[in-house]
């Protein structure tokens, strides 16, 4: 059985995920225990092998049916379990609890152990060809799933091999008791069986070695507990009445593909809260998104005594660019945008596209002095950019600062606590009154309010009114900017 892990390296449902876990990319202490577990595997075979009593003839019938009520289910729920892989996936998980366990845990209890190994080899293989898991992983998650097969067999050899393995077990209160506990000690084996080396293979691989962490997570958990009981009702139908396999193999099929269905309305109830947040085209928060933890952040530093720092960020006549580019162009010139702010900030820091060509940023624990040096930065690499785009109408590629082409440029406002305000609305409003402050005196250039503020307390002059942002079509540089774009174009005139 594969136990979902904390996949934080997964991102995506491609193949590239799944090629992170072959073994030429994992670390040497990660190869090892790898190696390590394959050969607990290997030994719990042997031993298997070696204790195991003979088959009967009634162990050969029940082990052909479950061979054939787990190949069954297998093919019955596949395009299920593909849906739930697929969740995971995008919830950056790559494996799952494949609910195949239960007629392991099952057969484990009821047949000699030779005919449990039989049967995990059998749909392993056939998982395998369907999964396509790496080899060198799969061998070691087939391994786990031999411990607890061979694990299930020993607890049950020392509690009550007799009523188990020759199918004479009677309905009294002394054999229900007995049942009961062999059916709890299997569980708790089978569990820890898997729990263990998987634990320890994930704490070596990600250095992290909370239980959480190791064990994963409730949710995975409950659905193994699940899947072990219905291995638990299976192995008494079993040993009652085997044809009653065919009842257990129909609920066992409307249980994944009800599972299956819940993974994906769950996946797709996040993916409508993360789109609600996030803006399509550049991937960062929208004012929605952005706003509840801006203000937390702003709230914390404040509490705590220390600066934040809000960027209000407005590309410089983005409405002449889309114009003349084309909206697809001019979409990709603000994801090259949002790659620059993602490049030139720390983690921690909080980015928004705000709506239109207008950014913001707020930079917690930073003074104003800081911010204007993580301003420049941004203004510096946005002047650099040499973004490739060809218009909708076809023609030459256009690439920005290239062959005539000008330079794009991003105008920033900074507003600061504790000199502007305590709250993201204030940090807000003053960024954007620095901002049009930027854009009146030339654009392409990095305004803090503060800076404005000192230099009129120096002169002794009142502190400048809240700049007005004006017409475009009326400002000189606006026009002469836009007269290049259009010559470029084959025109000659402002409209």
């Amino acid at each position: 059985m594969s136990r979902a892990r904390n996949g934080t390296e997964a991102r995506s449902g491609d193949d590239s995920c799944r090629s992170k876990d072959r073994l030429r990319s994992l670390s040497g202490p990660t190869v090892a225990a790898v190696v390590v577990i394959d050969l607990a595997g290997l030994a719990a075979i042997a031993y298997g092998w070696l204790a195991s009593r003979a088959p009967q003839q009634h162990h050969w019938i029940l082990f052909a049916l479950f061979v054939g009520a787990a190949l069954t289910h297998m093919a019955l729920t596949r395009p299920s379990e593909e849906r739930r892989r697929d969740a995971r996936l995008v919830r950056g998980k790559v494996e799952f609890v494949d609910q195949t366990s239960l007629w392991f845990a099952s057969a484990a209890l009821v047949l000699p152990t030779t005919l449990a190994l039989g049967l995990v080899v059998i749909v392993r293989t056939r998982r395998y060809f369907v999964a396509r898991k790496p080899l060198g992983l799969w061998t070691s998650s087939t391994a786990t799933v031999v411990l607890a097969v061979v694990g299930v067999g020993i607890a049950r050899d020392l509690v009550d091999a007799r009523t188990w393995l020759s199918h004479t077990i009677t309905f009294d209160t002394a054999a229900g008791g007995r049942a009961v506990i062999v059916m709890t000690v299997a569980v708790a084996v089978y569990f820890l069986s898997e729990a263990v080396p998987i634990g320890i293979y994930r704490g070596i691989r990600w250095r992290k070695w909370r239980l959480a962490d190791m064990i994963g997570t409730w949710e995975d958990n409950k659905l193994l507990l699940h899947t072990l009981a219905l291995g638990m009702a299976a192995a008494l139908v079993a040993v009652a009445l085997p044809l009653g396999l065919l009842v257990i193999l129909a609920i066992a099929v409307r249980d994944t593909r009800n599972i299956g269905r819940i993974a994906a309305l769950e996946t797709e109830g996040e993916q409508h809260r993360t789109d609600a947040l996030t803006d399509p085209l550049t991937g960062l928060p929208n004012r929605r998104g952005f706003t509840a933890l801006a203000s937390a952040a702003v709230e914390i530093d404040h509490a705590n005594g220390r600066p934040t720092a809000m960027l209000m960020l407005d590309l410089d006549y983005f409405k002449r660019w889309n114009t003349l580019l084309g909206h697809p162009g001019g979409d990709k010139v603000l994801t090259a945008l949002a790659a620059v702010l993602r490049r030139e900030t720390r983690v921690g820091d909080l980015l928004a596209r705000m709506g239109g060509e207008e950014m913001a940023v707020v930079l917690p624990g930073t003074n104003w002095t800081t911010a204007i040096d993580v301003a420049e930065r941004i203004r510096a690499a946005v002047q650099n950019l040499d973004t490739e785009i060809i218009k909708p109408a076809g023609g030459a590629l256009i690439r920005l600062g290239h062959n005539g082409i000008p330079r794009c440029t991003i105008s920033i406002g900074i507003a600061a606590s504790p000199e502007q305000g305590a709250t993201l609305t204030e940090l807000e409003t003053y960024s954007d009154q620095a901002l049009e402050a930027a854009k009146t005196n030339g654009r392409n250039q990095v305004v803090a309010l503060a800076m404005l503020t000192s230099l009129a307390e120096t002169t002794n002059a009142p502190a400048p009114a809240p700049a007005q942002r004006q017409n475009t079509d009326e400002d000189a540089v606006g026009k002469a900017f836009a007269e290049e774009l259009l010559a470029l174009n084959g025109q000659s005139h402002v409209r």
